[in-house]
Order: structure tokens, then sequence, then C-alpha cells
């Protein structure tokens, strides 16, 4: 509690989507709540959920086109307050006016101390107490998955009681994550790859992150296994016991003739990586007797995902606490609009994957650089695509487990959970003055009024331009002096420097001018935070979308579990790989997130759902052509966000109608071959990128 300065304050109003409350805000441990009169519930927000947090001179509503600047609020105008203005990781936005300034200091304060911590034990995890429909769970989430279990369950033969001797088998080399610490303790390997085979194989891989089974494919015996990049180097280093491996794997599936090696990077980046000791499979090693084909997809870095969330915050969603109007020209055109282009392009990589395994029953090496962001996320497309099982609620939790938990997601780095003071951003030092002289100018007013006595330097509005940028007084009218530097770009993983070059995250430091910042304090790194986790359940979403009767769980199922990722209320998500969580014996300090959707099944089941009809493919497709934004996570309404790709679907449609005399298909043809065009798009812009 000693990093709580205020814990409660009166008379601060909220603004949140475009509606205002007056009331009286709670700090907690680990929860900001907001009550009052006009609120029909409380307002909660975890502090883990922080994405960015300015502090600002003036109200909110001076940010809204039109609203009346001399408005005041009891004896208070707009322009004496404070604003504290918080745009949380699940897109939450809102913003509070503290009527003292003080107020508005101490808070802010004790919510960077709060929110920025150094040890895992202080999230809010290891202080939650289950509720009554969660103890009252006979299975609880940690058990959920079972490795060997789940693979008997895809048809694998472990000990050969179906056919004599076995084909594969559990390796357990690993099993004190001394060999391989971001992997599991157990993998499925073949029979016929041997332990030590395994141990010098391991060696020629990043992280000795080796191949292995990811899942395998009953009907066409065909198997999908993933693993990091080779370190060929610049000087094309090979292993011969890699080769072996991977061409075990491949003769393990006898119906399978076709082989694909697929590289989720553009190439490009994967040629680059040679000369810091990485690269790819050279085919004059890997081709084994002309079976083998290698793919790239394309796929850019977790940087450049970021980048492009960051843009779309910035630019379409920051201003959610007052709701201003969002430009098409954004969500259309531009970097923000690259990030349903960047979603499209892993579900057409899903796409050439599935029909690979199913038409051309290929089995597949999937592999990006250290194979835990990109390998995940499209190895994880694929199984839901194929699989009917992993597109229910129980099937989807073993999903989770399997491929992102245990095999070494780095979900603490990621999500960020241990936040930065880089993601603090105090626009009040050193403006007290230019905001008095704001006020003057553009109001007529004096701030002795308010009882301010600062002295006024003899200089022009258009003078401050840190303060409104450039422009006159006019055309800054309805500009409020929140907006100055009230950027979203932190929101992933930029920081605001002081001369320090970008990378050195060791060395930064922070200016700040609050209390909590007197001293100069080193900044954690948020250079590695990335929406990689999200991303891939925003694919999901889509392929929800376009199949619902396929899927058992609804969309506020996804939903609430990228929240409670990010909300640190459970144990699942907290740690960066297996060796961790064992190390910590989470499963003895914390809860399961499964624990909270298994007592609520109701809530996240699928009304359309109806399983896989007798006689159809339990496959699914994606539709390139039917992405749409998905809204209900983005906070705002599906009219906003979608309108426009509603009117250019129309559009097109009209067109194909009206060429339908001259047996023209250009307009179906577009819609049917856009993967192919994306993937081709991605082999030629990418890999130049």
């Amino acid at each position: 509690m000693e990093y709580i300065k205020i814990s409660k304050v009166d008379d601060v109003t909220l603004h949140r989507r475009g509606k205002s409350a007056v009331g009286t805000l709670h700090l907690t441990t680990h929860h900001l709540i907001f009550e009052s009169p006009s609120l029909k519930t409380e307002f909660w927000f975890a502090h883990h959920l922080i994405g960015s947090v300015f502090k600002n001179y003036g109200s909110a509503l001076l940010s809204v086109p039109g609203y009346d600047i001399n408005a005041t609020v009891g004896d208070k105008d707009l322009w004496s307050m404070t604003n504290v203005k918080i745009i949380g990781k699940d897109f939450t936005v809102f913003s509070l006016d503290f009527l003292m300034e003080l107020e508005a200091n101490e808070f802010y304060d004790s919510l960077m101390n709060l929110t920025v911590l150094e040890d895992p034990h202080k999230l809010y995890a290891y202080i939650y107490k289950p509720n009554e429909l969660e103890t009252k769970l006979t299975r609880k989430g940690w058990d959920i998955y079972d490795l060997k279990s789940e693979f008997l369950r895809q048809g694998l033969d472990l000990d050969g009681s179906k056919e004599g001797q076995p084909t594969w088998r559990v390796s357990n080399i690993n099993a004190n994550h001394e060999a391989i610490p971001t992997y599991p303790a157990q993998f499925v390997v073949p029979a016929l790859a041997s332990d030590p085979l395994l141990l010098h194989a391991m060696k020629f891989r990043s992280q000795n992150r080796l191949p292995v089974l990811a899942y395998y494919y009953k009907k066409s015996q065909c198997c999908l296994l993933r693993s990091s990049q080779p370190l060929t180097g610049v000087t094309k280093q090979r292993s011969l016991q890699d080769e072996k491996l991977i061409q075990t794997f491949f003769k393990a599936s006898n119906k399978c003739k076709k082989n694909l090696i697929v590289d989720a990077r553009p190439t490009a980046n994967a040629l680059a990586q040679m000369a810091l000791g990485g690269g790819t499979e050279s085919m004059d090693n890997y081709n084994f007797n002309k079976t083998v084909q290698r793919l790239f997809l394309g796929i850019d870095n977790i940087h450049v995902m970021s980048d492009t969330l960051n843009s779309l915050v910035d630019n379409v969603l920051a201003d959610g606490d007052i709701y201003l109007p969002i430009s098409d020209a954004y969500l259309s055109t531009g970097k923000s609009a690259n990030w349903l282009k960047y979603v499209k392009l892993l579900l057409s990589s899903t796409d050439m994957m599935v029909k690979s395994m199913v038409f051309n029953q290929s089995n597949i090496l999937l592999h990006c650089s250290d194979g835990w962001d990109r390998t995940t996320q499209v190895a994880s497309l694929v199984q839901i695509c194929l699989d009917p099982y992993f597109r229910t609620l129980e099937g989807f939790m073993v999903l989770m487990e399997k491929d992102w938990v245990s095999f070494g997601h780095k979900f603490k780095e990621r999500l960020g959970h241990l936040s930065s003071t880089a993601v603090f951003h105090d626009n009040t030092s050193g403006l007290k003055t230019n905001v008095t002289l704001s006020y003057k100018k553009l109001t007529g007013k004096s701030k002795a009024a308010t009882g301010t006595t600062e002295q006024e330097p003899d200089r022009t509005l258009e003078d401050s331009t840190s303060l409104f940028g450039n422009g006159s007084a006019k055309d800054n009218l309805n500009k409020s002096v929140m907006m100055l530097s009230n950027s979203a770009t932190d929101f992933f993983n930029k920081t605001i420097k002081t001369s320090i070059p970008y990378g050195d995250s060791s060395a930064e430091v922070d200016t700040s001018g609050t209390a909590a910042n007197a001293k100069t304090k080193k900044k954690a790194s948020t250079k590695f935070v990335s929406p990689v986790f999200m991303q891939f359940l925003d694919c999901v979403y889509q392929l929800l979308l376009q199949n619902p009767e396929k899927f058992e769980y609804n969309e506020r199922f996804l939903r609430r579990l990228l929240y409670h990722a990010y909300s640190c209320q459970y144990g699942t998500f907290l740690y960066n790989n297996e060796k961790e969580r064992m190390e910590d014996t989470q499963r003895n300090n914390t809860n399961s997130v499964w624990d909270y959707f298994n007592s609520r099944k109701l809530e996240f089941t699928n009304v359309s759902y109806q399983g896989i009809p007798e006689g159809s493919d339990d496959w699914i497709l994606p539709d390139l052509g039917k992405v749409r934004w998905w809204w209900q996570l983005f906070g705002r309404r599906n009219s906003e966000m979608n309108g426009y790709l509603d009117k250019v679907q129309v559009e097109s449609k009209v067109t194909v109608d009206e060429n339908s005399n001259e047996d023209t298909n250009e307009g179906t043809d577009n819609v049917k071959t856009l993967g192919e065009k994306i993937a081709a798009f991605s082999f030629d812009f990418f890999g130049k990128k």
C-alpha cells in the first residue's frame, strides 16, 4: 500500500465512449474503480491492462469540436482541470478530469507505481481468489491438456498397439528443460529418431528448437512440424543430423510423397539472418530426392506488427473517450489499414498450408526465426481449419496449452506484463505558463479568476508551437491542450527518449517532472512487446465470422480471452515458457484462465453452432474477401469500422452484375484469387523490405 499516494478522489469526471459522469475514483493495488450515481454499475479497470497514460492540462471536453470552451464544472473552468487519459491494451479508452492538479499528480504517480513492476509475483494472479463457480469445478484448467492423450486423439500410434511397431514416440531428452529451455519437457518425434540424433540435431537450430511434431492429420497421415531457423550462417553450414531428422519425419508418413519447408519470414529477412548466424535451409541438402519444396510466407516481424497497431490506435482509436468520428481514410489506406492486410496474409498462408495437407497430402516443416511467434500463429490457424475439435471450447483450450503455452510463446515479454515508465507521458511538466497564456488568448479571460498568478511571458500563441503545433489560434480553437504529444505511438513498443539511441533500453532515462520520477530511473524495455497473440485471435475471429455454425465458442470468448491474457488475473499467460512456470511452481500459486471459461460456459457458447453435418467436409478455409475489422474488440460500431468495406463489396457486386452479360468473371475471380495474389505480393514486396 505504500505505493498508493491517494486512494480516493471525489468529484472526478469520467469520459468514456462519448459520455461523461461525475463520481468518485478509488485506487486499489490492482484496480482502478469509478462509481457514480449516473452509472448503473461501477467501472473497473485492471492496472495491468494499461497500454499508455497521458497527463495533460485541460478537460477532455476541450477536444470535442464545437464544445463551449468557456463552460464550467461547478466553479471550475475546463482549462483549470488536469486530465489523465488511459489507453488500455484491450482498447478500452477513457479519461479522467481532476479539479485539483495535486490530486491528478498523486493519482498519476500512484498508478505508475502500481503498474510498473520488477517482480512477477506482484501481479494480480498471485492474490486473486477464485469465486464459488470456479472452486466447484471438478476438473481444473491446469489438467486440461495432456500430451499423450491429445496425440492419441489425433490418431497417432505411440505404443505400437495398433500396428505392432510404433511409428512415433514421446521424447524425454528435455525432461528438466536443460537441453531446450524454451521447449516443453516432452514432445513427439519419430520412433526411429534416437535421442543422440536429437541432441546433435538441436545444435543446428536457433535456441536449440529442433523440429518436432505439432499436429498429425489422420485423414492424409501427413504431419505438421515446427522448429526454429537453421544456423547456416554466411558460410552455409550444414548438419547431417538435422537433415536426417527431417527426412525421418517425412518418411514416418508413408502416404505423403510431397513435402514442404515453409519459412514464415520474408525472403530478404531470412537471408539477412545469415549474417547473424541464422538463415534458411539450403535445398541442395534438404531436397531428399526432389520430394521437397521451400516456400516463404513473407510475414513481417513483431516490430512491424507493433508499429502498424500503434498507427491504428493513434489515428483511429485514441479518441474513444470522447468518441470523435473516425475517418474511413485511416481504415482503408496508410499504415493503419495494413493491419487487415497482415491478417489477410496470415489467413492466406493458412489457406495454402491447409490445401497442401488436404489435397496434396504434403508434410510440412514450418518455422520463422526462433519459432515462437509467426510459427505459432500459423501452426495454430492451420490446426483450427483442419480439425473440428479445435473449434470447440475444450479443443481451443487444448490448442492454446499445446502450441502457445508449452512451446514457449513469450507471453510475459510480448504482453508487457511488467510494463515500463516509458508508457507514462506527463505532458504538463513545464507547460503551466503556456496553458495560462493559451487560455487568455483563446477566451479573453485572465487566469486570475481561477486563482492562478503565474507571470505571463511576452509571447504570442503562434510562438508556442509545442502547445498546439503549427497554425493560428482560430485553427486550433477546438483542439485541447491535452492533445499535445497525446500520441499513442508508444502503445506497444516505442519509447520517448532523451538523446538516447533507439534500442539501448538499458540506458533510457525518465525526465518526467512528477514526484514519482524525481529521481532518474532506468526504464524497462518495451522493445519486444508486440500484439502477436491478439493478431492470432483476430484471425480466429475472421474464421468464426465466416463459419459461425462450425465454432462452438463465440466472439465474446475470444475477446474475454484477450482481456484475461492482459489482466494477469490468472496464471496461464504470465510467463515465457514452461521452464519458468515450473520454476515458479505456478500451478500451486495461481489459477488457470480456463477455470474462468469452464465455470461460465453458457456465456461463451455460440448459439449457431451445429458441429459437422454428416457427409460434409470437416475442414474449413478462410475467405479473404470477407475479412473485416473486429469492431467489438476495438470499441467502435460496426458501421464505423466496416462501413467502407461493405460499400466496396456492394460496388464490386454491381460491377460483376453489369459485366455478367459479357461472360466475364473478373469480379468473382478477384475474390477467388485474392489469396494467390497476396501470397505473390508477399514474395515480391515483403521480400524486398
